[in-house]
């Protein structure tokens, strides 16, 4: 099995001259300017391909992140899946404890390749403007699950879009990947994402780590969740894989099939007609 990838090579993947004889510790409290400390320091092993970095588990063979969150709102419109306990969230379904930077990382180590297409960045006054049919490199494409348990103490995994709707059409929104597009850093060094909290999102944000795809994401108040969700405080585990376009090396198994919830509900109906917003954050 092969290594992991070096530091040096994850910091080429950031654009970051990361401090080789940095503390191994993380950032602590809100991200600061400059250059994070060296997190691959901290990884752990825990047996065979699998690895842990904090709270946040991955497999080098699989590529499979595991990430602990739990339910922060049922109620109102989402701009985020999910966002750092420090940031938006006001307007996310999930949150949790792991860092952004810590992900990119840890996404970087496993040959995640960030889409450069996602986002059109040639005109610095409007910022990152998203691209309509994107070509978007097969290693960006991100599948994402939860699992939790349910009342019976039974566990349950199916992908995110059970739970959420898109007002506009009425339904849940479709099963497609997300995209992985990293963030941008800033003059000072700073990841961005590092400082907005933000890591998976509905409306498109540059600042974000992962972004969605589908139509409409230009808006934001046509997101919610749906009312199957679990009660807010409910521990979960957000988890991201490679999607089926994206197809490992041969011989690895092909993606499990999806696990559908047991009962499915129509979504709220809209308060207010959508309106379109600027992409600039």
């Amino acid at each position: 099995m092969k290594r992991l990838r070096s530091l040096s090579l994850i910091a080429a993947g950031l654009g970051l001259a990361l401090p080789v004889n940095a503390p191994a510790q993380f950032p602590g409290g809100e991200a600061k300017p400059g250059p994070p400390a060296d997190p691959t320091k901290a990884i752990q092993k825990i047996d065979g391909t699998r690895y842990k970095l904090g709270t946040m588990e991955f497999d080098q063979k699989t590529r499979e992140i595991r990430i602990p969150a739990k339910v922060n709102m049922r109620e109102g419109l989402l701009e985020y899946v999910l966002v750092h306990e420090t940031g938006k969230v006001h307007e996310s379904l999930f949150s949790t404890a792991v860092k952004p930077f810590e992900l990119n990382v840890v996404m970087l180590l496993l040959n995640w390749k960030k889409s450069d297409a996602f986002f059109d960045f040639s005109n610095p006054e409007r910022g990152g403007v998203p691209v309509k049919n994107a070509k978007n490199p097969p290693e960006s494409l991100v599948e994402v699950w939860v699992e939790w348990k349910d009342k019976d103490g039974k566990v349950q995994n199916f992908r995110v879009e059970n739970w959420l709707h898109q007002i506009e059409k009425k339904a849940k929104i479709t099963s497609e990947p997300f995209i992985y597009t990293s963030s941008p850093i800033m003059q000072d060094g700073a990841f961005l994402a590092e400082q907005t909290g933000s890591i998976l999102g509905l409306y498109v944000d540059p600042g974000c780590l992962i972004n969605n795809p589908r139509e409409g994401n230009d808006l934001d108040d046509v997101w919610v969740n749906d009312p199957a969700v679990p009660a807010k405080g409910t521990e979960l585990t957000l988890i991201l894989k490679p999607s089926a376009a994206s197809a490992a090396a041969p011989g690895e198994k092909k993606p499990e099939t999806e696990t559908k919830p047991a009962a499915e509900t129509k979504p709220p109906p809209p308060k207010a007609a959508p309106r379109k917003k600027s992409t600039s954050r």
